[in-house]
This record gives structure tokens, sequence and C-alpha cells, in this order.
């Protein structure tokens, strides 16, 4: 009984520990160094490269995105996990309606984090991308990315994270909505990394 319960207090701790690691270590945007990142397209042509965004919360995202395609980066965007009815029309109307309609793409058909990985794969081997630029919060990127990796094994992934409004830069340790958040993030997080063991 007493070594039960010792291996759960050390499960315990080992989980408490994991936390304040993952949260230590969460990508943000205001100290992203961007050139590093982006080393890893090095010898990988522009047209074999995308950008995917998974959506969810602000348009942030995808005007990051959008900006990051306007530096010649990729040849198109996926922006994945749209609303069924939100059209190309509605996205002009926030911004370039000439690069929204020539080189943007919307995905309707994930409503999960797992369902955006399986749009980008499909997405990425229908136009023959070895690589893919992906976009989300800095909350979500942990996760987006092991489950785009596991999705697609061969694919080069290039993370970048988008500030959240949830935690600003001043203010958000304190802040019991940020914790939930990141507990239950950590939670899907560990969830994730250990289905891309199997």
């Amino acid at each position: 009984m007493r070594v039960f319960v010792k291996l759960l207090a050390g499960i315990a701790l080992g989980l408490v520990l994991g936390f304040f690691i993952f949260v230590g270590q969460l990508p943000r945007e205001r100290n992203f160094d961007m050139d590093r990142a982006m080393s890893a397209l090095e010898g990988i042509p522009r047209d074999k490269v995308g950008i995917v965004v998974f959506t969810g919360g602000s348009g942030e995202r995808i005007e990051r995105a959008l900006k990051l395609y306007e530096t010649g980066l990729a040849e198109r965007v996926l922006i994945s996990g749209t609303h069924p009815q939100v059209t190309k029309n509605d996205l002009a109307a926030t911004g370039d309606r000439t690069l929204i309609e020539c080189c943007v793409d919307l995905g309707p058909r994930a409503q999960t984090t797992i369902g955006n990985a399986l749009e980008a794969r499909d997405w990425a081997v229908a136009h023959g991308y070895e690589a893919v630029v992906l976009v989300t919060s800095e909350f979500h990127l942990p996760r987006a990315a092991v489950e785009l990796k596991h999705a697609a094994p061969k694919l080069t992934i290039v993370s970048v994270p988008v500030a959240s409004r949830l935690a600003p830069d001043e203010g958000w340790m304190t802040s019991p909505k940020v914790w939930n958040l990141l507990s239950r993030e950590y939670a899907k997080f560990l969830l994730a990394y250990a289905r891309s063991l199997t």
C-alpha cells in the first residue's frame, strides 16, 4: 500500500513539474526568432512550402499567416477549420481580395485539432508540399505541432506562434481563466503526445 501511495505521489509530482515546464516553454510571439525558425526551410523551393492556419479565437492567426505569405515564403495558404458558411468574400472584406482569391484555400472539414492536422496533411499531399508553416495561438501550438507531425511524419513543420488575447504580456499570471486554459491545454497535449507514440 505504501509503495502504491508513493507511486501515485511520484506521478502527481511529475505531472505538476511537467505542467510548469510546459508553461515555461510555451512559445511567445513577442520573443519569437523568425529567422531561426525559417532556417528549417533552407533548400526547400517556395513551391514546395505551404502555410497552414489552425483557426479558432480571433482572426489574428489569419492576419499573421497572410503577412507571412506576402514575404514570399510559400505558394499557398490553408485556413483549416473555417465555419462552413464562411466564404472567401467574407475574408476579402478584411484583407487583400486578390491574394485571398488566388492563393488561399478554406478548409471547413476540421472541427478539432486532430481534424485540422488531417485536413492540413491532405492539403499538403494534394499540392505536393514538403514543408508547412504552422500558424496558431501560443497555447495551442505545442499540441497542434504534435498532431500535425503525427498525421504527416515526413512533412517539415515550422511553428509560428500568435499572441493570445487571453494571455497578454502583462498580468496573465494572475488570471484564473488563463491558468484554467493552460491546465486544459496541458492535459490535451499529454494525450496528443501519448497518442503520437503509438
